[in-house]
């Protein structure tokens, strides 16, 4: 019976040993993974972080930025508004429901329904109406009787503010001045815009002829939604060709004149009455951020300035997420042949992302590493990052290493670090120590017979 015990405690003891041997090498191995801190900067204006980083749909932490109850900027408009075209809905207002005139902002609406309605080639015959006098009012000087294609006069209403051009697109599409106001009302109406009434094509001031800035930012969002419109609008030079009473017509675009910074301005146009009453619609691309700005009210020193002021002033309003969030680590991959065989990868640059309901669940995050062997260098491309807002794609990015690898030992090669391989030969090492040591306190058995 003694035999029997010493047997049985031999064969527990040596068991016991086998679970703690295989119990370090599993943590071991699961634990290899290496998290290293680094960052991705975003050059220029930056939103503001509006709270914790939280996961997007695929897990990877995003941080939210944007408050809409950010300072008032001091801007000279009576009246502004700023719409954001990914998330479909104002982000900021100032007196954006105070009627106001809108001036040769007008002419957006006059020209994409113009788009809407007739062929850009279609020659149409100018009336008398339409080359009435504008006092020093802005006019392509267009003629009763003059031939002339549509397209011609758009970019004469777009780029010259011409009020004869505007008056003839407005009959070309409905015949008359008031059946085509009535076609701007009923367009402006079905966009949501009730506090809005035309009278005339061109803007020309009128008591009944108003918007707000709330409406124009709607009306100015859908309109510059025609592609060859808000191309039309930023176009620097046009040269109408001769017609039948006229030569070449020459033109300049107004709009981008008083602008002091055109770079990230995708369409619009300016209105002028005079130099302490002006308007301005524009959209806008910044910092991955769409909008439509609108000012009202304005002066004519004051609007530029006040563009530049709206544009930064949307970046710190509008809700979004940085993806990814400040040093989050996007993704893990294996290093073959690394001195560490796990390796965290990061974005190259912050993306703001704008999803329409602003909810992290409407990002995805798709990471695409390369196949790595060592040694890997600090920021180096590591493999590729689609970013989705709404299941649409906003951007590809690199993934780049958050750390140097260098080469590991030659257990590297099947994804072993040099670390765990250290630490496997020490438990090794150490098992055998003891498997030794219980051999040599323990007594043969005797042979029974």
């Amino acid at each position: 019976m003694k035999h029997e015990g010493r047997s049985n405690s031999i064969i527990l003891s040596r068991a016991a040993l086998h679970s703690v041997l295989l119990a370090l090498i599993v943590a071991l191995l699961a634990g290899q993974a290496v998290y290293a801190e680094g960052s991705s900067d975003s050059a220029g204006s930056v939103p503001p972080a509006s709270g914790d980083p939280v996961e997007c749909r695929t897990g990877v932490m995003v941080l939210p930025v944007g408050d809409e109850s950010a300072d008032d900027p001091d801007i000279k408009a009576e009246a502004a508004a700023i719409y954001s075209l990914d998330m479909d809905r104002q982000v900021y207002g100032r007196n954006e429901t105070a009627r106001l005139e809108p001036y040769s902002t007008t002419k957006l609406l006059t020209c994409y329904l113009a788009l809407e309605n007739l062929d850009p080639d279609e020659v149409v015959t100018v009336s008398e109406n339409a080359v009435q006098t504008y006092a020093n009012g802005t006019t392509i000087w267009l003629k009763a009787g003059e031939k002339i294609r549509v397209i011609d006069l758009i970019y004469g209403a777009m780029l010259e503010s011409g009020n004869d051009a505007a008056y003839a697109l407005g009959e070309a599409v409905s015949g008359s001045e008031d059946a085509f106001a009535d076609l701007m009302n009923e367009t402006a109406a079905g966009w949501g815009c009730t506090d809005t009434h035309f009278v005339n094509a061109n803007g020309w001031k009128d008591a009944d002829h108003y918007t707000t800035a709330a409406d124009l930012a709607v009306i100015s969002a859908k309109c510059l939604s025609n592609d060859r419109l808000r191309e039309i609008s930023l176009t620097k030079k046009y040269t109408a060709p001769a017609t039948n009473l006229s030569g070449e017509r020459k033109m300049k675009n107004y709009f981008l004149h008083v602008l002091d910074d055109c770079d990230d301005i995708t369409g619009g146009k300016s209105g002028t009455w005079s130099e302490e009453d002006c308007a301005i619609a524009a959209s806008f691309d910044t910092h991955g951020i769409r909008g439509v700005l609108v000012e009202l009210g304005d002066t004519e020193d004051g609007r530029p300035e006040d563009v530049t002021r709206l544009k930064g002033l949307a970046v710190q309003v509008t809700p979004g997420f940085a993806v990814p969030a400040p040093d989050a680590s996007v993704c893990t991959a294996w290093v073959r042949h690394g001195a560490k065989t796990r390796l965290d990868l990061k974005a190259d640059e912050v993306t703001y992302v704008y999803p329409a309901g602003n909810e992290a669940s409407e990002i995805t995050v798709v990471a695409d590493p390369d196949r790595l062997e060592a040694p890997v260098k600090r920021g180096e491309s590591a493999g590729r990052l689609l970013i989705y807002a709404d299941d649409k794609l906003i951007a590809e990015r690199q993934l780049t290493a958050a750390e140097d690898i260098e080469e590991g030992w030659l257990p590297s090669y099947i994804y072993i670090s040099n670390g765990a391989a250290v630490i496997i030969l020490k438990v090794l090492g150490a098992a055998a120590l003891i498997l030794i040591m219980i051999r040599t306190v323990t007594p043969r058995r005797r042979k029974i017979t």
